[in-house]
């Protein structure tokens, strides 16, 4: 497994590269890391897609492979999030009803989603407000949320 730091405008970003698949993306919060075993031809790709998004074009979709670990009803709600336009949402609400589940079980796959930004769980909101982002409903991870909403165009 590769692992890095990204520097994002919006915060460092946890890169988590194995076998070729992006497994994991993470918000850090504090910088106590260390880079692992970091191989150039195997990041290049994931590095080049996540610079696009942050510093050109937030509506370019990411074209590195994923490796998501969980449940399949959490793959199932994953896909959905795929299908969320950059610069769209989708209520909790919304994803229960298409997936004919609740919204309490919508938000819970959103908070175990391994890679936040590319599978883009910050494109869901609650009915009445913004809803929360990577298990918080304030603080930095929220403002995060902000972040990448504003930057995909969308200012509800």
């Amino acid at each position: 497994m590769t692992a890095f730091l990204l520097q994002t405008p919006c915060g460092l970003l946890q890169v988590q590269v194995e076998g070729g698949a992006v497994t994991g993306l993470s918000w850090r919060l504090q910088a106590d890391f260390r880079e692992r075993n970091v191989d150039a031809t195997s990041v290049h790709r994931v590095l080049r897609a996540l610079r696009y998004y942050f510093e050109i074009d937030p509506t370019c979709g990411f074209d590195f492979p994923l490796r998501l670990t969980g449940t399949p009803f959490q793959h199932r709600v994953w896909g959905a999030l795929l299908g969320i336009p950059a610069g769209q949402v989708r209520t909790y609400g919304t994803l229960a009803a298409q997936l004919q589940t609740s919204p309490r079980a919508v938000a819970a796959a959103c908070r175990a989603n391994p890679c936040p930004v590319a599978v883009p769980c910050h494109r869901v909101v609650a009915a009445t407000g913004l809803g929360g982002y990577c298990g918080a409903t304030r603080g930095p991870r929220l403002e995060i949320k902000k972040w990448l909403l504003a930057h995909e165009g969308w200012h509800g």
